[in-house]
């Protein structure tokens, strides 16, 4: 009890800029207040949804606030038990959920995801879990979250499975940076949203390589266990004490010529709560994830417990005549089926395009067909739909993103501030279900 108060509290002042305005310190202390009071088991659900309902600002008349929920297809059994586990972690501080965001830019940036990791970091009452998956963007020159820092020497060339030409080893991030160096390094630190740096003691590298390449940790660093899968491209290291830097250099054992494809890494502890991975490359549509040959093999090592999709503005960006509905629902569901091989009890989370324009000049209108086909996998798949396009506004309303500063001027992807409010946003939706499960079940 002491802990969720504690979380509570912190989040709450912590985070006032998103509390309505002029009223920041009111809303933190009756917030505490109605926590406070509505503190019995009966009462969880009602504690919980009076943490959530306040945290998003109703300050722009053309989003569709009314519609900030999740739409579910379908029947409740896997949703049910991802709460039921959301239930267990939130409150009594057991156990791990992993989820998996997956998309293009939108996902590659890194404004979107990391205030979505930060705002599940606030369930997990002061325990801030595993960092999880993702990728140095800038290995592979290429833009990259303020979060992620990386340093390397050497050179190295990027390819991204989005990129038609480009051709590479591809794991499930579906981006890699290879070199070809007789020796190389690379230094990785990954930090969250208050600027505080993620502690691991595991880490899983996931890899392709010539056999005159070798991995070899950072000298400082005092390895306890040491795990390769070359089927699956990857290997896994665990050391003590905890770090918060991990280094490790790319050496060729002969005069033979060879490469190192790096295709991501995790970055793990003990510690119970969410972890968020994250999977986006500039330009990604359904079509460049199923050109990577590791994607199922890797994603074992994730086992999400939750996938949020994001994938199809690129899909998307062609005229309304070109744009084929059944080929891209198929293609999803080609994705599907290898999420669901991993793990059949995951739970889909379909995030419908934004509104855009086509080449600058005109509203999207694939954007309908888009949704049409998330919610017919949605039903397919027991899933659940969040309508980001009608909570915009609908077709057209990226003019008042645009207007209001939370999109940019492309008409295609949103500002920090934009894709904050999202994050925001998503994260109440997925509130305000979990709290409807509480309510139900300690309501009986």
């Amino acid at each position: 009890m002491c802990r969720y108060l504690q979380g509570t509290m912190q989040h709450f002042f912590s985070r006032n800029s998103l509390l309505w305005k002029g009223t920041t310190t009111v809303w933190a202390a009756i917030a505490f207040l109605w926590v406070f009071i509505s503190w019995i088991e009966p009462g969880r659900s009602a504690a919980y949804k009076k943490f959530e309902t306040v945290l998003v600002k109703r300050d722009f008349g053309f989003i569709r606030y009314d519609q900030n929920e999740l739409q579910f297809f379908g029947k409740m059994e896997k949703w049910n038990s991802l709460f039921e586990k959301m239930d267990r972690l939130v409150f009594d501080g057991e156990g791990k959920i992993s989820v998996l965001h997956i998309g293009g830019s939108h996902v590659q940036g890194g404004a979107l995801t990391d205030r979505m990791r930060s705002n599940f970091s606030q369930l997990t009452l002061g325990t801030e879990g595993e960092r999880g998956f993702f990728f140095p963007y800038k290995l592979a020159g290429t833009n990259s979250p303020k979060t992620i820092h990386c340093k390397w020497t050497g050179k190295w060339k990027g390819h991204r499975s989005s990129v038609s030409d480009d051709s590479s080893m591809w794991g499930m991030s579906g981006i890699t940076a290879t070199t070809t160096d007789s020796l190389s390094s690379v230094e990785l630190s990954v930090f969250n949203n208050d600027s505080a740096a993620y502690s691991f003691n595991k880490v899983r590298f996931y890899f392709q390589g010539s056999e005159n390449m070798i991995l070899r940790p950072d000298t400082n660093l005092t390895t306890i266990e040491k795990s390769f899968f070359p089927e699956c491209g990857y290997m896994e290291w665990s050391f003590s004490p905890s770090v918060t830097t991990l280094k490790f250099d790319v050496v060729r054992t002969d005069r033979l010529p060879g490469f190192f494809t790096f295709q991501g890494v995790y970055l793990g502890n003990e510690n119970a709560g969410i972890t968020y991975n994250s999977i986006g490359v500039n330009g990604a549509g359904t079509y460049s994830y199923l050109r990577c040959n590791l994607f199922e093999e890797q994603l074992y090592t994730l086992r999400p417990d939750m996938i949020i999709l994001g994938i199809g503005v690129n899909d998307a960006n062609v005229s309304v005549n070109d744009f084929d509905r059944s080929g891209y629902e198929a293609r999803y569901d080609s994705l599907i089926q290898q999420f669901l091989r991993v793990n059949p009890h995951t739970c889909f989370m379909f995030i419908t395009n934004n509104d855009t324009y086509f080449q600058k000049r005109y509203p999207n209108k694939n954007a309908l067909q888009v949704r049409e086909a998330m919610q017919h996998l949605a039903k397919k798949y027991n899933g659940a739909v969040y309508d980001l396009f009608g909570i915009m506004g609908g077709l057209g309303s990226i003019d008042s993103w645009v207007g209001s500063g939370l999109a940019a001027k492309d008409r295609v992807h949103f500002t920090k501030l934009g894709y904050e409010l999202q994050a925001d946003m998503m994260y109440e939706a997925v509130s305000k279900s979990f709290g409807d499960y509480l309510e139900k079940k300690y309501s009986n």
